[in-house]
Order: structure tokens, then sequence, then C-alpha cells
């Protein structure tokens, strides 16, 4: 049988010389468009165990968690990445002089948001909240630790990333910074981390929020 293929695709075809074998050319031209169609798995699991070896631009819907994704040639990532937001209203308070992930006097745990780095492996995360400090000489910090599935931190809270107030009336204070270098296609979780920047302070955090948004 020779193998003929369409100009853009590439899909095959027979030719009038080829046998008569009607099943072996629908299952040809089958198998060439089965990649080719938005795949349908239940969750990144079961794709990646029926998709064994991806090709560039592939396709693939993900039930759980409701997501597509494209393969880039190194990593599925989703089609169109949208940002990620949480938000905690209860007011918490540290006097830890390094960044601790834990207020006391409030309720909901930690503060976090996971997301897929996209194709870039970049993302801008923005966190804010009102803050306050019971001495005036102090400043209350709210940055972002990052890690990855195992655990480990990429992206530590530093005070150049962090929302910061050094007023003891309550204020709202905010900030963006980009993190770039990310590994494409892994899942991250990002956290909310407080400190006080002297000892004998209290710096109060309420209303606080965290938002991830990646850079296609």
């Amino acid at each position: 049988m020779t193998i003929q293929y369409t100009p853009l695709s590439a899909l095959p075809y027979p030719q009038p010389t080829d046998p008569a074998d009607l099943p072996a050319h629908l299952k040809s031209l089958a198998e060439a468009a089965d990649g080719r169609t938005v795949l349908r798995f239940a969750d990144a699991a079961a794709r990646d165990a029926k998709v064994t070896a991806p090709a560039a631009g592939m396709i693939a819907w993900i039930g759980n968690p409701g997501r597509l994704m494209y393969y880039t040639g190194s990593a599925w990532v989703p089609v169109a990445p949208v940002p990620v937001f949480r938000a905690n209203l209860d007011d918490g308070d540290t006097t830890s002089l390094t960044y601790t992930e834990t207020l006391a006097n409030s309720a909901g745990g930690a503060l976090t948001a996971s997301f897929t780095v996209p194709a870039s492996g970049q993302v801008v995360i923005g966190v804010g909240s009102y803050t306050r400090c019971s001495a005036a000489s102090a400043i209350a910090f709210m940055g972002v630790n990052l890690r990855n599935a195992a655990g480990t931190v990429v992206n530590a809270a530093a005070d150049a990333q962090a929302a910061a107030s050094p007023h003891t009336g309550r204020t709202s204070v905010a900030t963006q910074f980009l993190v770039t270098g990310l590994a494409v296609g892994t899942v991250l979780t990002a956290t909310a981390a407080y400190r006080s920047s002297v000892t004998g302070n209290t710096a109060y955090f309420d209303s606080r929020y965290l938002r991830i948004d990646p850079i296609p």
C-alpha cells in the first residue's frame, strides 16, 4: 500500500492503486487523527498513563480539576492560565521576627493558593492586608513562601517582596512581585507568611489576600 499524506495535517489516505482494504485504510486514518483531537481524561494521572509519548501541540481535557491543557514539547500546561485568588477576613497577629505562616488568634489556618506553572515559567504574586503594629518603631511584613510538590521552598518570603506597614494605625498595604525560572507544568503552592521587624512588637493582619497571576 502506497501511503500519501495531506499537505497540512499529514493525514494518510489511500491511492487508487492500493488494495481495496477499507478497514486497513480507516484504521490508518483513525490512528493518525486520534492524537489530533481534544483528548479527555479523568485526571492528569489517567492522561499520563494513556499518553506515554505526547507530541507538542496535543490538547487534553482534565476532568479534575476541570482544565484544558496542552503539551509544550516538554510539559503539560493550561491552555489559558487564569488567576488564583484566596482570602481570609479574620484578624490574626504575630510577634515572630522570622517569617511564620501561622498567626495567633486567627481562624482558618494558613492562607494558601496552588497553581500550575505556565509555559513561560513566570507568575506575578500579589499579597495584601489591613495591617498595624503595636510599637511605633516597628514594621509588619506580609510575604509569601512558594513550595513545589515535594515541599521544597523554591522562593522564600523576603522583605523585598513583602507588603509592609510601619504604622500603629490600621493601614491597607499590598504588593506584587514577579517570580521567574519556575519549572514549567509543575504544581506549586504559595503560602502567606508574616513577621515583625523588632522584638516586643505585635504585628496585626486583617482581611488578608493572596493572588497568583500566571504569565502565559
